[in-house]
């Protein structure tokens, strides 16, 4: 009899275990269940085709670097230094002439050359103020003694037997009077109306 009652008990125990577990089974919410995660994966590389981004474009050959390099003038052509002696035409110009006595008479205005090259003579600034109203005089290069050292040139002339001198004009100067010399006289029109003397009747 006891034995029948333990074993009640312990069914009756058990009956309430698994109802208390069905019912907080049944309201617990349900969670929705997660998706799996996945790893992308980088796109397979085309190996059989050439990717456009990746072409190099190969550049054109230089011509210069095969070009022959030039050759220069030969050295007895070339002038690589401006000796003690020598004195530039820019310098030249606008260099300050004195007279024997040391009395300044002018500037060097420009200097002429023949075909060759060659210097024949100066043109000299005389008197004026400042440049202006000066004359130019032409004298050869005999005359001049040009000073590098001094930064003038020398004349055995005085300011007033140059300002003596005939005036040096240019070859388009002469042109430009030989033409105005060769150009017609423009005829003068005879003036109009009568005279105011009376007219005699026949």
């Amino acid at each position: 009899m006891m034995k029948r009652l333990l074993m009640t008990t312990a069914a009756a125990s058990l009956l309430a275990l698994g109802s208390a577990a069905y019912a907080q089974n049944a309201t617990t919410t349900p969670q929705p269940a997660q998706p799996p995660v996945t790893t992308p994966q980088p796109p397979a590389s085309n190996s059989g085709g050439a990717d456009m981004n990746s072409q190099t474009t190969t550049p054109a050959p230089d011509a210069s670097a095969n070009a022959t390099p030039a050759t220069p003038p030969p050295s007895d052509a070339v002038i690589s230094a401006q000796s003690d002696n020598e004195v530039s035409a820019n310098k030249l110009i606008g260099m300050n002439v004195y007279n024997a006595q040391g009395d300044k008479i002018g500037t060097v205005h420009d200097i002429l050359l023949d075909k060759d090259g060659k210097a024949t003579g100066v043109v000299l600034s005389v008197g004026g103020l400042l440049g202006v109203g000066a004359k130019s005089v032409g004298l050869t290069w005999k005359e001049i003694d040009v000073k590098p050292e001094q930064q003038q040139v020398q004349v055995s002339y005085t300011k007033d037997q140059l300002e003596a001198a005939p005036d040096f004009k240019t070859s388009d100067q002469i042109n430009s009077e030989m033409n105005q010399q060769q150009q017609p006289a423009t005829p003068t029109a005879p003036s109009g109306g009568t005279s105011g003397g009376s007219t005699s009747q026949p």
